[in-house]
């Protein structure tokens, strides 16, 4: 039998394999560096940091394929791990009747599990980080904010995450000053 950390993978795999974030990057490298930040942690954080968009993206190819991702954690994890998925996981239809608001209702209900609340601020610190490879100023500007506010809701001093990354060699890396253009 397959272990879970085998499993996680692959289920990451079969949503995210094709999957590219808003600079056409793989999204699967954004799902392994915030299992990275939160190996420390232990297996059941590294699981849910692999797993910690796939219901949401699930949904995007159907809603067949998103209850198929469900069931699929639902059978192969335990309590622990599928709660914390769940709590990581903004809810919108099918999941429920209307898109639930970000901050009033998403961050509350995520706040109540300790493994989707670390697993939170390092898939908000990874993001924040990468902001500034968005071209259109005023975008990354609200994409910035929006980062800073959650990891300061989660208890983190937002603006001292930022450390700019870029993705080197198939992996997201922190930039250092021999990548910057020399003027």
């Amino acid at each position: 039998m397959p272990n879970k950390l085998a499993i996680a993978k692959r289920i990451a795999q079969r949503v995210h394999g094709n999957q590219v974030d808003k600079k056409d990057y793989p999204y699967l490298a954004h799902v392994y560096d915030v299992a990275q930040r939160v190996n420390e942690y232990g297996e059941n954080h590294y699981i849910v940091a692999l797993l910690h968009d796939a219901v949401e993206d699930s949904c995007s190819i159907s809603a067949a394929f998103q209850q198929e991702i469900i069931n699929e954690i639902k059978l192969n994890f335990d309590s622990e791990i599928y709660d914390a998925i769940m709590a990581i996981t903004k809810l919108k239809p099918p999941l429920r009747e209307t898109k639930e608001d970000y901050m009033s209702e998403y961050l509350p209900r995520l706040k109540e599990n300790p493994i989707a609340v670390k697993v939170k601020i390092a898939d908000s610190s990874h993001n924040l980080s990468k902001a500034h490879l968005i071209e259109d100023r005023v975008k990354q500007g609200e994409l910035r904010q929006k980062y800073i506010n959650v990891l300061d809701y989660l208890g983190i001093d937002g603006k001292n995450q930022e450390k700019h990354i870029i993705f080197k060699n198939g992996k997201w890396v922190e930039k250092n000053k021999s990548d910057y253009i020399k003027l």
